[in-house]
């Protein structure tokens, strides 16, 4: 693995509270380093992570070279839109910063809703880098209303003071 992992991923995917055998989706995978971390702690379960960057699954592929060659980890170069997950149920969908939740929550959740297992749960996070300082929470409740607006409850909302900035977390499930 290249580098130590940034806080702000390993507290994300701690408090995704993996199950061994989960089935997850990552929207918006970047480098890759969230799908290494899920990996660890998968046996049987699987990640699928999209991002809209052929580089990005370029990078993400090499990082996590062997965690696909093992069938854990699959990755597609496609926007949340267009990906193509068939049949796919995921027990968890997260994204960290990706815009179509901020921007398009309705459409974005629609489809996250469409892959989701029964009792599935979405994971937004958020950083608070273009917010006031000491103001996450409001971030936080701006994130949990569009969440409400695609017809999910939210179950939990957390704020985490990480370097340089704090995140938030907000976890829904579709009414």
């Amino acid at each position: 693995m290249a580098s130590r992992p940034s806080e702000r991923f390993v507290w994300a995917v701690d408090t995704l509270a993996l199950d061994p055998t989960d089935r997850v989706l990552e929207v918006g995978c970047g480098h890759g380093v969230a799908v290494s971390l899920v990996c660890e702690r998968l046996t049987s379960g699987q990640i699928t992570a999209v991002d809209r960057s052929e580089k990005m699954i370029e990078m993400a592929a090499r990082r996590n070279r062997a965690h696909v060659a093992g069938g854990r980890a699959v990755l597609q170069t496609a926007a949340l839109e267009n990906a193509d997950f068939g049949a796919e149920r995921f027990d968890k969908v997260f994204a960290f910063n990706v815009a179509p939740f901020w921007l398009q929550p309705k459409e974005a959740l629609e489809i996250v809703r469409r892959h989701l297992a029964p009792d599935g749960a979405v994971y937004l996070f958020w950083d608070a880098r273009h917010t006031q300082p000491g103001r996450a929470r409001d971030l936080a409740a701006r994130l949990s209303e569009r969440i409400r607006l695609a017809e999910f409850s939210v179950d939990q909302v957390l704020v985490k003071d990480l370097r340089p900035v704090a995140a938030v977390c907000v976890i829904g499930r579709p009414y």
